[in-house]
C-alpha cells in the first residue's frame, strides 16, 4: 500500500501490534443519551423565487448531515403538522435567500422547552460556496449548543493516484468537495495543513530528489522548504504553524529536526544510526512523538523536547505514523503484532501503559490522523479490496468510506481551518 519509493527513502520505521489489549474509553463512544436538536424546513427568504428554496434545501440537507456527523445530537426532522414526540432540547429554523452573487441567511437556535433564542446570526456568502455557508452555520449551533468547537469547516488532504502519478488532493471532511492540489506529475507525498489551513507542507520527488516544499492554496504556489541531499519529509507544525518537525536524513539515516518557518533555520532533535520518522507534536508543543528503530523493530517513542529524554510505548513487530490527539490523552498509531498480521489502527496513552486497538484486521489499515475535536479519526484502509480514505469514531465504532474516489487514496491529514 506504501509506494516503494518511500520505503526505500524513509528506511521506513513502522507498522505494529502491542502485547497488551486494554478496554477504555476514547471519548467518542460513550452511552449517554444525546440531546435532540428539532430541524424543521428551512424556508426561503422571498417564496416567490424558485432558486431561493433550492437552496434552502441544500442548505438545510448539509447541516443535517453536518449534525449528524458531530455525533453530538439526534436530529428531529420536522414536517407541518407533525409535532414531535417529545420537546427537543433545541429547534433550528433558518430563512435561506440570494441577493445577486451572495447567499444570505438568518438563522435562529431556539430552547425547545420554552422557545426563547439561543442564538440569532445572520451570514453572508458568496453564492458559489454553498457549502461552506452550510458548514459555518452547523458550526456555530455546535458551538452554540455544546460550547465545543465544530469539524463541519475541516478539511482532509491526502494522496491519489487517478492521474498515472500521486499528487495532492484536499476534500471537505465530509469527503464532498475533492480537488487536486499538485500538478507535478511524479512522486508526492504525506501532505500536512497548516494549522490555519493556508499552506500545506509536502515531499515531492519532481526533481530527482525528494525534496520538501510548502505549498500557498490560495495562489497555487508551491515554494521549496528544503531541497537537501537526501530525505526531506513533513512530520507536523506546531499549534500555532511557526515551526515543522520534519525527517531529514542529510548524508546520514534519517533524523528528526524542527525547522522555523520564518527563518528556515534547522534544529536537529535526534542523532541516531538508525531510522528515527514520522515526527508529531503534542497539544502543548512541548513532546514529539516518533517512530525509531533504535529497540530493533520500528516502535513509538515520546521526545521531551526540554529534558531530550525518550521514552518508548510500545513492543510491536512494526509501528508507524503516530498521531497525537488533540487532548493530548491519547496517540494513535498503525501497528502489527507479526509480520504476516495485516496492519491495523491502535491507541496508546502518553505513559505507554494503556494500548487499545481500534480495527481488527479488516483490509491493511494505516495513517491514522485526528479530526479537530478529537472525537474521529480518519485512516486508509484496503478493506475494499483498494487503499482508501476511511472516518471511524474515536473508540473505532462505525466505521465508514470518507468518499469513493477513483484511485488509490493515502497518508490523510486533518485540518481543522479551511
Amino acid at each position: 500500500m506504501t509506494p516503494a519509493p518511500l520505503l526505500l527513502a524513509l528506511a521506513l520505521a513502522g507498522r505494529a501490534q502491542a502485547q497488551t489489549d486494554v478496554r477504555i474509553r476514547v471519548g467518542a463512544g460513550d452511552q449517554a443519551v444525546l440531546p435532540t436538536i428539532a430541524l424543521p424546513a428551512f424556508t426561503a427568504s422571498d417564496p416567490s423565487v424558485g432558486a431561493d428554496a433550492l437552496f434552502a434545501r441544500q442548505v438545510r440537507d448539509i447541516v443535517r448531515s453536518d449534525l449528524l456527523l458531530s455525533r453530538r445530537f439526534l436530529v428531529a426532522d420536522e414536517t407541518p403538522g407533525r409535532p414531535p414526540a417529545a420537546a427537543p432540547t433545541w429547534r433550528l429554523n433558518a430563512a435561506i435567500g440570494r441577493a445577486v452573487d451572495r447567499l444570505q441567511a438568518k438563522v435562529r437556535l431556539d430552547n425547545g422547552a420554552d422557545g426563547s433564542p439561543v442564538f440569532e446570526r445572520y451570514y453572508r456568502q458568496d453564492a458559489r460556496w454553498l457549502r461552506a455557508l452550510a458548514h459555518r452555520i452547523s458550526d456555530d449551533v455546535v458551538l452554540a449548543a455544546t460550547g465545543r468547537t465544530g469539524i463541519a469547516s475541516s478539511r482532509l488532504a491526502f494522496v491519489n493516484d487517478q492521474t498515472g502519478h500521486q499528487e495532492i488532493y484536499v476534500m471537505d471532511y465530509d469527503g464532498a468537495g475533492v480537488h487536486r492540489l499538485t500538478d507535478d506529475r511524479s512522486i508526492d507525498l504525506l501532505p500536512r495543513l497548516a494549522p490555519d489551513g493556508r499552506t500545506l507542507a509536502y515531499t515531492s520527488y519532481k526533481d530527482g530528489n525528494p525534496d520538501l516544499f510548502l505549498l500557498d492554496l490560495a495562489s497555487g504556489k508551491a515554494t521549496a522548504l528544503s531541497t537537501r541531499q537526501g530525505l526531506n519529509v513533513a512530520g507536523g507544525f506546531s499549534p500555532g504553524g511557526t515551526e515543522l518537525l520534519t525527517t531529514m536524513s542529510r548524508e546520514r539515516s534519517p533524523n528528526l529536526y524542527l525547522l522555523d518557518m520564518a527563518s528556515g533555520a534547522l534544529q536537529r532533535l535526534t542523532s541516531h544510526f538508525g531510522a528515527d520518522s514520522s515526527p508529531t507534536f503534542s497539544p502543548d508543543a512541548r513532546q514529539v512523538a516518533f517512530v525509531s528503530d533504535r529497540a530493533g523493530n520500528p516502535e513509538v517513542f515520546t521526545l521531551n523536547l526540554e529534558t531530550k529524554r525518550t521514552r518508548r510505548l510500545t513492543d510491536f513487530n512494526w509501528c508507524d505514523s503516530p498521531a497525537w490527539s488533540p487532548t493530548g490523552e491519547w496517540i494513535a498509531f498503525a501497528g502489527r503484532a507479526n509480520r504476516r498480521d495485516r496492519m491495523d489502527i491502535f491507541v496508546v496513552d502518553p505513559a505507554g501503559t494503556h494500548i487499545r486497538r481500534l480495527t481488527h484486521g479488516e483490509g491493511s489499515n494505516e495513517d491514522p490522523t485526528w479530526s479537530p475535536d478529537g472525537r474521529l479519526i480518519a485512516f486508509s484502509s484496503t478493506r475494499n479490496g483498494r487503499p482508501q480514505i476511511f472516518v471511524m469514531d474515536a473508540d473505532g465504532s462505525a466505521p465508514r468510506l470518507a468518499a469513493d474516489i477513483p484511485g488509490d487514496s493515502t497518508t490523510p491529514f486533518w485540518s481543522a481551518a479551511r
